[in-house]
């Protein structure tokens, strides 16, 4: 079977939890003899021509086509912000690339960059199509649900007034942001449906029209797939809220390859405790909360490893490493190639994930679990459907620092603890089993 996965960016530049699942997901339909393709975003930061915003390589044997995406107009777009999620400019070449290539079915693990004109591009030449929503960017320009106060969001909303209260300060647009955020919402919502009666001027606040037009396309997008593999119950339950068919949906947790890893029990007899973060290096991913935490914490009974790409988010690192000051116990440690988790991960008594946004069941903590390692983690859904409350970790509130800092003392101070969450770190399932069930799925839906 020839396959199409897609992604918002791809190795060798980037290599986070969506970009691992594709790739592996990729290699083991290959070894299963499937020829898969595999077609990219990419954050481009420079001034390109439109004839240079494609170009393809081969990664592990792995064909990639990839779009030099960027925030500004391109091809004939008139407004930037709906490129991000109806991109014509793109729709045009993947068009192309797909009568080039006669896919018999596409894989959408991302859309961020390519945008949701993709799905209408496989409608209309009948090519069956499935998606991995591994964050939620079906219903969430931003991806994370978060709003600007660091509160959590269940979706749109009445009118999108919290998608564009988030989006205006996001994108913090000169003379438009005092504008938009004072108004109260029965007046905003008020402009929002004048703004989009077809009567209006399309030029009249089109950055306010492109926002709070977005939900209605997405949601039809969204049911034009022919399946969607939802990998938590909190994603299953958000994207029915926000206008998902539930017939369209697929329970599916990730699959992960086990061959880099090996499972040992953990022991802690004496400090310090090896206390370790694994992940991208963002805000919304509260490694600022483990640091305070740490740091409440006395020097004699632990060591934080920090493990993420340091220019990804250059200005946050910059102030955790201040945060950090001259403690000795933290350190930066970079990242490393995917088949060195299971190393990582050995030589740390506890993973800690601290986000204060729903994650979606980041791969990251099923590699400790593979490996036997407990895992600290927020009480958010995604994660806290994986790690149970003192079953095979703990569990704390959301930014609740002291409660970070509390869990992290009792691994010091109860000798037996580590021990007994370790013995109970579920096993996830393989990368095999993972795929033979999309392929089952692949296999019904084929021409």
């Amino acid at each position: 079977m020839k396959i199409l996965l897609t992604t918002h960016q791809f190795f060798p530049d980037f290599r986070s939890g969506t970009e691992v699942l594709t790739l592996e997901v990729a290699k083991e339909l290959q070894r299963l003899g499937h020829d898969v393709h595999v077609f990219t975003g990419y954050p481009e930061t420079r001034q390109l021509s439109d004839s240079e915003r494609f170009d393809h390589y081969v990664y592990d044997g792995i064909p990639v086509e990839r779009f030099r995406h960027s925030y500004q107009l391109m091809g004939n777009q008139k407004e930037s912000f709906t490129a991000e999620y109806d991109n014509q400019f793109f729709a045009v070449y993947f068009r192309s690339y797909l009568k080039s290539l006669k896919p018999q079915i596409v894989h959408f693990f991302h859309l961020h960059r390519l945008s949701g004109s993709a799905i209408d591009v496989c409608a209309e030449l009948d090519i069956p199509r499935v998606c991995t929503p591994t964050d939620f960017w079906l219903i969430c320009p931003l991806n994370q649900l978060r709003l600007p106060d660091n509160s959590l969001c269940k979706g749109p909303g009445f009118s999108s007034i919290n998608c564009l209260r988030h989006l205006d300060v996001y994108f913090d647009h000169p003379g438009r942001k005092s504008r938009l955020v004072k108004l109260p919402d029965w007046l905003l919502a008020a402009v929002i449906w004048l703004n989009n009666l077809p009567v209006m001027p399309r030029g009249f606040l089109p950055f306010m029209r492109a926002a709070t037009s977005r939900v209605e396309f997405m949601v039809k997008r969204m049911n034009m797939l022919d399946r969607l593999f939802v990998p938590t119950r909190l994603m299953m339950e958000l994207l029915a809220q926000n206008g998902l068919r539930p017939d369209k949906a697929v329970y599916c947790p990730f699959g992960l390859n086990l061959d880099y890893i090996n499972r040992q029990i953990k022991t802690f007899h004496a400090p310090p405790l090896k206390v370790g973060y694994i992940g991208s290096l963002g805000e919304h991913k509260g490694v600022h909360l483990l640091v305070d935490a740490i740091r409440n914490l006395p020097q004699e009974l632990l060591e934080l490893k920090i493990y993420g790409k340091m220019d990804d988010f250059p200005e946050y690192v910059d102030s955790l490493k201040r945060k950090a000051a001259d403690d000795p116990r933290v350190s930066f440690c970079g990242t490393f190639p995917n088949d060195r988790i299971g190393e990582i991960i050995a030589d740390i008594d506890v993973l800690v994930v601290p986000s204060i946004w729903y994650e979606n069941t980041p791969l990251v903590i099923y590699s400790a679990q593979a490996a036997g390692c407990p895992v600290i983690a927020t009480n958010l859904g995604g994660m806290s459907e994986v790690i149970t409350d003192e079953e095979n970790g703990l569990l704390f509130e959301a930014g609740d620092i002291e409660g970070l800092a509390s869990a992290l003392k009792r691994l010091t101070e109860d000798r037996f603890l580590l021990e007994r969450l370790s013995r109970k770190a579920r096993m996830p399932k393989t990368i095999s089993e993972y795929v033979e069930e999309i392929l089952q799925e692949y296999n019904g839906l084929a021409k």
